[in-house]
Parts: structure tokens; C-alpha cells; sequence
């Protein structure tokens, strides 16, 4: 079976891929096709506009793509492909080390930031899916205790998952409203009954038990609505946001538990 050789658009694509141009591309292939030619020549069988071809020219040239004679008038010719592709993945190499320095740098400044200065965040999280992976890697991280305000908000499969891998040294707690135990209750954690809870002053506006998340008494994930049409949560590490949950858990945990 004869070998088909690759499109002409498709050798430019892969070109592409390596950091040229279109015309460069256009000017790389036509060199290739001649032993040589004249910036004008160029022009006519690239199909590249005349007063662009002198600037491809130089950056092909620079990128030891092109040789140049020191004839007059100049003719130019291509370097052959296998040393041309070295070198371009040769500059790629070293372009991609020097951003991946810089970015770095970058990178580090902001996770050297104080350590107090990012604990004050409060990042908003939004979407079912968002949400749920965070709840679950929270779980994951914890090292003491995990409290789990759930209400009447059912635990998702994945979350259930995540509180029955933990280990034993870990407590874990989850208040839910009602009577009744709920199915959906790890074995490794222990149900808190509580009924109706009165809201603290700092807690109002909801019409029901908010779903909170508390890890190692110091990471909080608070629901702020199950009921949207995109629904969103609050996680910080803020010592205040976390007193502040932590408090209203004190309270629930204080109201007394139904038999």
C-alpha cells in the first residue's frame, strides 16, 4: 500500500504546535520544495504577502529555521527539517523552564503570604458537584473531630463514604432534626436527635436547620441553601467565621436531646 504523505494544512498545524506562524509555515514549506530563492520568489510560491516575507525571513532565520546567503540579491534557504524541529522544540524546552521559574515565583510568593492573612478568607463554593467534592475532602483532612449540623438535609452516598473511612481516633458527630434515626448515619458516627432548634440571633434568615461542616473545631463548611436553582456554600478557616459555628454547635449540642 503507497505511504500518503500529510496535508499541507495538516504539516501547518503540527508547525503551529511548535510555536510558528502561519506564514512562517507557509514560508518553511515553500523552502523546502526549491534549493533556495529570493525574498521574492518566496512571495510567489508561498502565497505569503510581499511585505510580510522579509519579517518571517528574520524570526525563521533567528530561530535557525532559514540560512541566508550573502549574495545579491539574498536567497534564502531551509534548514533541513530534522535540525529545524530540533531546534524548535530545543527553544521550546527552554521557554517552558524559564515561565515555569517565573510562575513559580509567582506561585510561592502568594503561598509564603502570613499564615493569618489567609486563614481570615472566606471562599464562596458554588454547584451540587463543587460543594460535594469539598465536603468530602473535608471530612477526609480531618485529624480529631468532625461535627456535622445536618438537620433534615440527607448525607450524600460519597459523604457517608468519606465519615466511615475515618478512623477511630477521630469523633464523629451529626445532629439531625426529628425523631426518628436516620438510615443515613455511618456506623462510626454517633446521631444527636435535637428536634427544633431555636436559632441563635447571629444564625437567622433561613426557615430551617443550616447543613454545617465543622473539622478539627477549626474549618467550617456552611450551606447557604439546598433549595437553589444553583446551590452554595461558605468555607473558611477564619477564626472568627469558625467561632461562630462553633458556637452555634455548643448550642445545639446543649439543647436537649430527644429520647
Amino acid at each position: 500500500m503507497p505511504n500518503i504523505a500529510p496535508s499541507t494544512s495538516m504539516i501547518q498545524e503540527h508547525l503551529k504546535s511548535l510555536g510558528l506562524t502561519k506564514y512562517e509555515c507557509l514560508v518553511y514549506i515553500a523552502l523546502l520544495q526549491v534549493d533556495g530563492a529570493t525574498a521574492t520568489e518566496i512571495h510567489e510560491i508561498s502565497g505569503v504577502p510581499r511585505a510580510s516575507v522579509y519579517p518571517v525571513l528574520d524570526k525563521l532565520s533567528k530561530n535557525q529555521l532559514v540560512n541566508v546567503t550573502t549574495t545579491s540579491p539574498k536567497r534564502f534557504a531551509a534548514t533541513p527539517p530534522e535540525e529545524a524541529i530540533d531546534s524548535l522544540i530545543a527553544r521550546i524546552t527552554r521557554n517552558s523552564a524559564a515561565v515555569k521559574h517565573e510562575l513559580t515565583a509567582i506561585y510561592e510568593e502568594r503561598t509564603s503570604m502570613n499564615h493569618a492573612e489567609r486563614q481570615e478568607m472566606i471562599w464562596n463554593i458554588h454547584g451540587s458537584d463543587n460543594i460535594g467534592s469539598r465536603a468530602v475532602d473535608l471530612i477526609q483532612s480531618a485529624e480529631s473531630s468532625v461535627a456535622i449540623l445536618s438537620g433534615t438535609t440527607i448525607l450524600t452516598p460519597p459523604i457517608q463514604k468519606a465519615i466511615s473511612t475515618l478512623g477511630p481516633e477521630i469523633t464523629v458527630e451529626i445532629a439531625t432534626a426529628g425523631i426518628n434515626a436516620r438510615d443515613d448515619i455511618p456506623g462510626n458516627a454517633r446521631e444527636l436527635k435535637i428536634g427544633i432548634v431555636p436559632y441563635p440571633e447571629k444564625i437567622q434568615g433561613d426557615k430551617h436547620t443550616p447543613c454545617i461542616i465543622i473539622v478539627d473545631r477549626q474549618r467550617v463548611m456552611a450551606f447557604v441553601s439546598d433549595n437553589a436553582d444553583i446551590p452554595s456554600a461558605l468555607y473558611s478557616e477564619s477564626p472568627g467565621f469558625v467561632n461562630l459555628f462553633t458556637g452555634y454547635w455548643g448550642f445545639v449540642k446543649g439543647h436537649a436531646p430527644l429520647p
